[in-house]
Parts: structure tokens; sequence; C-alpha cells
């Protein structure tokens, strides 16, 4: 499976979110939307992964743009995890894969996402395209910041 590129149009997906269906297209439409997948509810890594966004929310929100955090989990098990973690973005089920098949990143076993950020704005088309996000790579954090248009020079 061959991830989507920068340049790429922002698949047209809708996905069950924590007070009801979330539209990636309206949510770009707004202005910069990150798209974060990770893999599973409450692992080490990915709570590390959307800690970090939670954690440099305020600079997210002052810059106009919104994220999303998309896993195959149900919403039981992400409600869980938002209310332990206390993030402020919010988490989205893809139960059947079909946002991780639209941007190229199902994980060779085909149960779950691998981790990847996206980040896209009105022209609804991929800005940016992390297809193997790490939170502990020092380039892809930053980069993202980027993308929504904050200057980390």
């Amino acid at each position: 499976m061959t991830p989507i590129e920068a340049g790429a149009p922002l698949p047209d997906l809708t996905l069950d979110g924590p007070h009801g269906p979330v539209r990636l297209h309206d949510a770009a439409a707004q202005g910069p939307l990150i798209i974060a997948f990770y893999q599973e509810d409450a692992t080490p890594v990915c709570t590390a992964q959307l800690g970090a966004f939670r954690d440099d929310f305020d600079l997210i929100a002052e810059a106009g743009a919104r994220l999303v955090a998309i896993s195959a989990d149900d919403r039981t098990s992400q409600g869980r995890f938002q209310a332990a973690q206390s993030f402020p973005f919010p988490l989205l089920s893809d139960a059947g894969l079909d946002a991780a098949r639209a941007f190229g990143v199902v994980d060779d076993s085909g149960r779950r996402s691998l981790r990847a950020v996206f980040v896209s704005g009105p022209s609804l088309t991929i800005d940016l395209a992390i297809p193997y996000y790490h939170p502990a790579n020092p380039n892809q954090f930053p980069a993202v910041f980027e993308a929504i248009g904050l200057d980390f020079g």
C-alpha cells in the first residue's frame, strides 16, 4: 500500500467522533487541519504521539488550525483514552480502516493504521505527508507546525 503524498487530494471521508460524525473536507475547509493517525488507544508510543500534540495544542489553536486523531479503536475505547489523557481534540474511529486505506497507511497486520500525520487546508489537498510518523523523530514534529504556518526556524 502506497501512502498518499503532498499535493494529492484530501480524501473525502466521514468518521465517527465523540460528538457525532466528522467530515474531513468540512474540517479542512475551516483552515489548516492536522490529521494524526495512531495505532492503538492507551499504548505508550501512541500516548506520547498524541500527548505531544496535546501539550502544544495552544500553538495549534493560535495558528487557527484544528487537529483530529484517527485509529481503528471503537468510540468506547477512544472515549476512555481521551478522558484519561485530556486530549483537547477529537479522536475519530476508523473501525473499518476506510480512512487508513484512503491515506495508504494500513499496517502490515491489516488491523490498524500506521502512525502517520497529514496536513491539509481549504485547498483540500495534502500540504504535508508524514506516512511513518514517530514522536521521537526530532524533525517530524516541527514540520507539522511549519505546515500550519508557524516558524520554527
